[in-house]
């Protein structure tokens, strides 16, 4: 959180305001002081004496000020102590609603106001005692009465004055009688409800002291035990599996130990459970995570210990069956599964007697057989307590109003939201005052505040209040493990779910990429971009296996994706050569056209109707054949049978590098495949350092509606990535502004992290899985007699090759100028003629697409010179 030096001082409104609220305070006191100790023998100002001292504690003016309030409004003159204190808080805390005078609600706040003094006045005349010689309700009280008992008799008057008072205070306040009605029905049941539930705590009153009332839970964790002691297998299959007496001898050392350290564990926790219980009226179920059961009851991981897992991993699945409202990840081995485990053979591989339980022994990793990855593949973060107390986030509230008034900007604080890297100030701005107005300010306020930048959200969906974000002194990392385990991942029953990181508030962000359906990232070097490409692809990998989700990665930097390389996941090997790239993107659309036109005759809408029809025919023992083949096709005599077809996700990583290679050619290819591929399921990641106008075009950008940006250096570069400005104040290393489809309003979110040595882990936990089965014809190009054409392209041949197309390929690797003039001028054409000449050598290869002066580099080498 920022420096707050300038505490101490404040501005002349500030202190305007805190001098009245004193002042208030102490007049409600000395006035409430003279009424309660009131003597009729003080002099005051309906009667005098002098004789003998005051004994008003407040003095002779205090005796005075009693009497006349007592005089005139009898007991109802205790509420204007209240008011003095009501005006002075209004004063104090809502000083800017002054300046905003509505005659009519002030009308009406006064009348209700008189109505129920002079209401409380007349009750008070007719059915309290008198004070000393005054009456109870004062000259007032007694006036109404007297005018009112002769028409409407004691009844009628006591039920005329309350009905007064009622109507006073919703006129005065503004609550409704019927919000009082709830409230209080509300809290006359929950009264009835805690009554009724204290003889259950004495039910049991035969237990001992430790027990008493408590045996519920006791008895559950008996049940838990049970059932956790029948999953476990059979002595008998846990020794034949071990082949040497070492490993039965050390695998005993850690079966005996850890759960002797599991039960005292177990028994702490209960007894911690009582001891909470016996403190409170309300029983609390006890929660205990699954990580934390993990860490105290599983040893310590080594090199060494990796043939001991077998083991070791029992005993953590007997340890995650002993809790009572925990949440198994994802990767976690099921009871079915740990049983087909047990019950499988020895067998051999190259060679290789394999036990079961004992597959990639040699590696740094125990990797299991279960669907996904587990997750403790990943380190488990070291997390530490916000250090931002209540009263520091009060004080840095205090100080933005200050500094917003010394920008003469009247707002107040109405909400505070701390999250791990920023906290966000919700403002209430006075009438008149523009949020634009606060945005001009932003570097202002960030150095008078001592922030590194300070970014203002304009609109907040849903509220009437403007958004100041100022970074926290302490920065917490949101590691992906957390982001991992929690419920909105878990829950996400999309195969394309991807984990971005936690909001301002720290709640877990995980989108689905089927909904965008394709995402473009953009941000300066070192802002985080490449991890959090990362970490969207390891989060599919957590999600996802290669039956639903395949991946193509184009990686012209040849570091960032090459780690990918040799899981089951890929279509084809990781893409470092940018001709490859475009042969891989050509593939891709003539894969969604073959899709297309198979859920066209099958008369599905999507692939996910296409995958259910699919799967449906299976279960009910039916074969469905490729509605689109012919006899032309292949070998095969008859058609195939359909298989599921598994979700496309293309990835590049630095898509700027790829268009300055290969052209405007991957721009359509782009464009074609934003536009049309979503049904055929095949999604686009595409992510550039550079977010210039001539890399992400209009075109790209009109098709790609979801946006991530990290931070940018200008704000041209976030009005480039986000169409708005704002992007440019963030913070780096993860922190992104993320558009979701169909929204002009972006949400701020800290990015995940995860380590180089975590993704290694998750990638050969795949890696020992299977082999990927790769496709040649990605990167190869279209198979022979297919070939696929762009919108306003048609196939090559050799008739439409120019007569002097090789004679000027040779002239322009010669000279190396790859003008449309030198052309022109060499061969003596025309210019349509030599552009077309120029444009299919672009085409082929020979030279690039015109720079921003209009000349072309020439790709290919020169021509040999003769001997």
């Amino acid at each position: 959180m920022t420096q707050t030096n300038s505490l101490k001082t404040l501005n002349g409104l500030q202190r305007a305001k805190e001098a009245g609220i004193f002042i208030t305070c102490m007049l409600s006191l000395y006035l409430l002081l003279a009424l309660c100790s009131f003597d009729p023998v003080d002099p005051g100002w309906s009667q005098s004496n002098y004789q003998g001292e005051i004994q008003n504690l407040t003095g002779a003016v205090g005796a005075w000020l009693a009497d006349i309030s007592f005089y005139f409004f009898g007991f109802s003159a205790f509420l204007i102590p209240v008011v003095f204190s009501a005006a002075g808080w209004i004063v104090f805390k809502q000083s800017y609603k002054l300046a905003e005078v509505d005659y009519f609600s002030v009308g009406l706040r006064l009348i209700g106001f008189l109505l129920i003094v002079l209401s409380l006045a007349a009750l008070s005349s007719m059915n309290a005692n008198d004070i000393y010689e005054f009456s109870a309700g004062g000259v007032t009280g007694d006036v109404i009465v007297e005018a009112m008992l002769p028409y409407f008799n004691q009844l009628g008057t006591t039920l005329l004055l309350l009905c007064f008072v009622g109507a006073g205070f919703t006129l005065l306040t503004g609550i409704s009688w019927l919000t009082i009605v709830d409230t209080t029905g509300w809290a006359t049941l929950w009264v009835l409800r805690k009554i009724a539930s204290i003889p259950s705590l004495f039910r049991r009153s035969g237990d001992s002291q430790d027990t008493e009332g408590f045996m519920s839970v006791v008895d559950k964790v008996k049940q838990q035990r049970q059932q956790a002691a029948e999953s476990l297998p059979d002595e008998s299959s846990e020794e034949s599996l071990n082949v040497e007496d070492d490993n039965d001898e050390v695998a005993e050392r850690f079966a005996e130990t850890p759960i002797a350290e599991a039960k005292e564990s177990l028994e702490q926790q209960v007894s911690d459970e009582f001891s909470e219980a016996l403190g409170s009226s309300q029983r609390i179920e006890p929660k205990i995570s699954f990580a934390d059961q993990e860490q105290t009851i599983a040893p310590p991981w080594s090199e060494a210990d990796a043939g001991l897992d077998i083991k070791t991993e029992t005993l953590e699945d007997d340890s995650a069956e002993i809790h009572f409202d925990s949440e198994e990840s994802k990767g976690a081995l099921s009871q079915v599964e740990r049983e087909k485990n047990a019950e499988q053979k020895a067998r051999i591989e190259d060679g290789i007697v394999i036990l079961p339980g004992q597959e990639g022994l040699d590696a740094q990793v125990t990797y299991t057989k279960a669907p996904l990855p587990s997750i403790s593949l990943l380190d488990v973060p070291n997390r530490k307590e916000n250090p931002i107390s209540k009263d520091e986030l009060d004080q840095v509230a205090r100080l933005v109003e200050t500094k917003l008034a010394d920008f003469n900007i009247t707002a107040q604080v109405v909400g505070v939201f701390p999250g791990p890297v920023v906290t966000r100030f919700e403002l209430e701005l006075a009438p008149g005052i523009k949020a634009s107005k606060i945005t001009n300010l932003s570097r202002d306020l960030a150095r008078s505040l001592l922030a590194e930048s300070v970014r203002v959200v304009e609109v907040i969906p849903g509220k009437a209040y403007v958004g100041l974000e100022l970074p926290n002194k302490f920065r917490e990392t949101v590691f992906m493990r957390d982001v991992l385990d929690s419920h909105a991942f878990e829950q996400s029953k999309s195969k394309l779910s991807m984990v971005l990181g936690q909001d301002i508030a720290g709640e877990p962000v995980v989108v689905d990429l089927g909904k965008m359906p394709h995402l473009l990232v953009a941000g300066t070097t070192g802002s985080g971009k490449s991890v959090g490409v990362n970490v969207m692809i390891t989060s599919l990998l957590y999600k996802s296996g290669p039956e639903d989700v395949r991946f193509i990665m184009i990686d012209p930097k040849m570091l960032e994706l090459s780690v990918y390389e040799g899981i089951p996941h890929l279509l084809c090997e990781v893409v470092t050569d940018m001709k490859e790239a475009s042969n891989a993107l050509r593939w891709c659309v003539g894969e969604m056209e073959r899709r297309y036109k198979l859920m066209s005759a099958m008369g599905v809408r999507n692939l996910k109707g296409f995958n259910a029809k699919v799967e449906h025919a299976k279960e009910q023992g039916k074969v469905l054949t490729d509605p689109t083949w012919k006899s032309t096709d292949g070998m095969e005599e008859s058609a195939p049978e359909l298989e599921k077809l598994p979700a496309i996700v293309v990835v590049v990583d630095e898509f700027a590098d790829m268009m300055m290679i290969v052209g405007k050619k991957v721009e359509e290819l782009i464009a074609r495949i934003a536009q049309k591929a979503r049904a055929a399921g095949i999604h686009l990641v595409l992510a550039t350092q550079r977010p210039s106008v001539d890399v992400i075009t209009g075109l790209i950008k009109a098709n790609i509606p979801t946006r991530m940006a990290f931070q940018v250096s200008s704000k041209i570069d976030s009005r480039t990535i986000l169409d708005q400005q704002g992007a440019e104040t963030l913070l780096g290393m993860g922190d992104m502004l993320y558009q979701p489809p169909g929204s002009s309003v972006p949400v701020r979110v800290h990015g995940a992290f995860i380590d180089d040595h975590e993704v290694h882990k998750v990638v050969a936990d795949w890696k020992a899985r299977g082999k990927p089965r790769y496709i040649d014809e990605i990167l190869q190009g279209a198979s022979e007699g297919e070939q696929v054409l762009l919108p306003g392209e048609t196939a090559e041949s050799d008739e439409d090759t120019d007569a002097l197309y090789d004679e000027a390929v040779a002239f322009v690797t010669e000279t190396r100028r790859g003008s449309i003039s030198s052309v022109q001028r060499k061969f003596k054409i025309g210019y349509n003629r030599a552009a077309r000449i120029i444009e299919h050598m672009e085409s082929q290869g020979v030279v690039s697409t015109p720079g921003h002066n209009g000349n072309r580099d020439v790709l290919a080498p020169p021509p040999p010179k003769p001997f």
